[in-house]
Parts: structure tokens; C-alpha cells; sequence
């Protein structure tokens, strides 16, 4: 029995990691929660039968002990409680992105690896099943090196309505972190985790005042009881993103990512490589003249949570501790996204391409 403990009792604690953790009883017990405002972590700890509260995470870490700590902080957040959780000799699932700073990246997972402990960035979108086939397609050699790839994660209008995701002070970023960081974890992943040269983006901010045309964004925040009121007057960040990348391996990725545009609502990868080229959710395969193949998926073991994916991320962390399974996501896929999330938005602020040399530099 592995005790844990969560720091931050918003949405995603409340709807993903608390539900992940319950789902195995025997292996796990929540034995505290934490949030600085001190109704939410009540409120979490009695909903869901938990003991005991705190508005101190260290307070909590130093009387509980947890052997794991589920960090669900804003993003600008993440390394303080990361490496707060750590140095109390606990195992991190810290939600994404873990970091968005290269250098970051670097120190928490060269502390965690000090500590003997580990960290597992929450990149819960790879569990679909047309992205797992895929990779299981690659790893079969049924597609060779990719050369090309494409993504785009569209939402037409759905700019978060509530809390602070609209914020840069407290969650760095728009969406192109929020959103599109699923997508690139997934394709780095896919593409077997080919290092960063570099990154060209732009980003916009058009659509924060059209209060009455968004899609109200409250069916989750049931999760939560005390969520944050949108105001559009303090979005500082980016709701549509586009751009490019290349990998030291020559391969290149076009991309666009939107919290509110004018195009239909998407979520696909396209991945091109001599062999094959796929293109997901379509789960079209497309081989030489004329041959179009259907991808064939597994079910879903999880198809009726909202958060599927931090059920099967538990499930890998359990069978990990047990030394029955690797780590599915490793320290170095999350460290080359986070040198990605930096050259992206440094590329958007200088208005040129980032090579990840500069920041290597530093």
C-alpha cells in the first residue's frame, strides 16, 4: 500500500488524480490533500472521504510522509512543489507540462534521479487508442524513420471561462501550453523522441473579449466549488499559435493550435515517413500509389472517465514500483518538450527561429 498525497485541489486533482488513485484501493491510499485556500482542501477531503487537510504543503509532507505526491499546481508553479516533494524522498506526478523551461527540465529530473525517486510528467493524451496503435506500428518497423509530421488542436471557441489559464504569471502560457503541449508530447513520442534543433512560432490574442460567443467551459468545474471567475481583461496570452519545428534528425513538424479560431474543432497528427504515412484520428494508412488502409485500435479499458489517461498513467506508475513495467513516460521525452515549450514562446517574443543550442548556452 503506497500512501499519497495532492497538492492543489482544483479541477483536474479533483476529476483526474483522486479518481486514478481510488480506481486501485488496494495499491493506493490518499492520505492528505492540500490547497491554499483552505475550503477547497476541505471540501476535496470530504468529498472523497480523505483524512486529513492541509493549506501547507510541506506542513503535510513532513506529518504524512506520502510515498507519492500527485503536484497539480499552475503551471509556473510545478518546480517549486516538485522539487518540495522530492526532497521529502517522494515519488512526483506532476501535471503538465512538468516544466517549460529547458533548464528546469534539467534539475528536476537530475534531482529526482539524486533522490532515487520518480517524476512522471501527467502527457495523458498519449492513451488514446489511434495513438497507441500507432505506436505500435512504429515499434513494429511498419514505418520507418519520420521525415514529415503535421498537428493541429483546434478549438473554435473554447478560451477556458474560468480560473487562471488565461493568466502568463501564473500559467506561463496559452494555448500552445495548455492544449497544444498534449499534441507535441504525443508526436515527439510517436517519432521516438528525436532531440530539438529548433523552433519558429507566432502567436495571437483575438477572440478574449467575445464573452457571449465562447463556449461556456463549467461542465468539468463540477469537479471544483470554488473555481475563478473569467475576466478577459486580464488574458495576456495567447489563445491561436502556429509555426514550425525541426529535429536534429532533419525531420520537420508544421503546426497550429487554438483556444478560439475560425475553423472547426481538431485534434490530429500526421506522421510521414518512406514506408507509410498515418494520419490520426482519420486512422487512415496511406502506402505507396494506391493501397489505404483502415488503423486497427484496442478498446479503451477506460472509455467512461473523463481522464482516461491518468488512469492508465497510476496503472503504469504501480506496475513501475513493482518492477513490472518500464516508465511509459520518460525523463527525456518530458525534458525535450520542455526545451520545445521554451524555444516556442522565445521564438513568438523575438519574432525569430530559436535553435536549442541558445538555450543549452545559458
Amino acid at each position: 500500500m503506497y500512501k499519497v498525497a495532492i497538492i492543489s485541489c482544483g479541477m483536474i486533482a479533483n476529476a483526474a488524480h483522486i479518481p486514478a488513485y481510488k480506481h486501485l484501493p488496494d495499491h493506493f491510499e490518499i492520505v492528505g490533500v492540500c490547497d491554499i485556500n483552505e475550503k477547497a482542501a476541505k471540501e476535496t477531503a470530504e468529498r472523497h472521504h480523505i483524512k486529513n487537510f492541509y493549506t501547507n504543503a510541506e506542513e503535510m509532507l513532513k506529518k504524512l510522509k506520502p510515498d507519492i505526491v500527485s503536484v497539480c499546481v499552475p503551471n509556473c508553479f510545478h518546480k517549486e512543489y516538485v522539487m518540495l516533494a522530492l526532497s521529502h524522498n517522494a515519488h512526483v506526478l506532476c501535471e503538465k507540462p512538468v516544466a517549460f523551461q529547458y533548464k528546469d527540465a534539467m534539475e528536476m529530473y537530475s534531482f529526482a534521479q539524486e533522490k532515487g525517486k520518480y517524476l512522471i510528467g501527467c502527457q495523458s493524451m498519449r492513451f488514446t487508442p489511434d495513438r497507441l496503435a500507432v505506436k505500435k506500428m512504429i515499434e513494429n518497423g511498419e514505418l520507418d524513420e519520420i521525415y514529415y509530421a503535421e498537428f493541429s488542436r483546434i478549438r473554435r471557441r473554447g478560451i477556458p471561462t474560468w480560473g487562471t489559464f488565461h493568466m502568463k504569471k501564473i500559467s506561463c502560457g496559452g494555448a500552445f501550453i495548455d492544449i497544444g503541449v498534449h499534441i507535441v508530447d504525443a508526436l515527439v513520442w510517436l517519432m521516438g523522441n528525436p532531440k530539438i534543433r529548433s523552433v519558429s512560432a507566432t502567436t495571437f490574442q483575438n477572440h478574449a473579449t467575445e464573452i457571449g460567443n465562447l463556449v461556456e467551459s463549467g461542465a468539468l468545474t463540477g469537479e471544483v466549488h470554488h473555481v475563478r471567475t473569467f475576466h478577459p481583461e486580464e488574458m495576456d496570452v495567447e489563445d491561436f499559435a502556429c509555426g514550425s519545428m525541426t529535429f536534429e534528425n532533419g525531420a520537420r513538424a508544421n503546426f497550429k493550435v487554438a483556444w478560439a479560431t475560425n475553423l472547426p474543432e481538431e485534434a490530429s497528427i500526421k506522421l510521414i515517413s518512406k514506408k507509410a504515412g498515418v494520419d490520426i484520428p482519420a486512422g487512415k494508412i496511406y502506402k505507396g500509389k494506391d493501397t489505404v488502409e483502415e488503423l486497427k485500435t484496442e478498446e479503451n479499458k477506460y472509455k467512461e472517465e473523463a481522464f482516461f489517461g491518468h488512469f492508465y498513467l497510476v496503472d503504469n506508475l504501480l506496475k513501475v514500483l513493482k518492477g513490472e513495467e518500464d516508465l511509459i513516460v520518460k525523463p527525456e521525452e518530458i525534458i525535450n518538450v520542455a526545451a520545445i515549450l521554451e524555444c516556442f514562446y522565445k521564438s513568438a517574443e523575438l519574432g525569430r527561429e530559436i535553435h536549442v543550442k541558445e538555450l543549452e548556452a545559458k
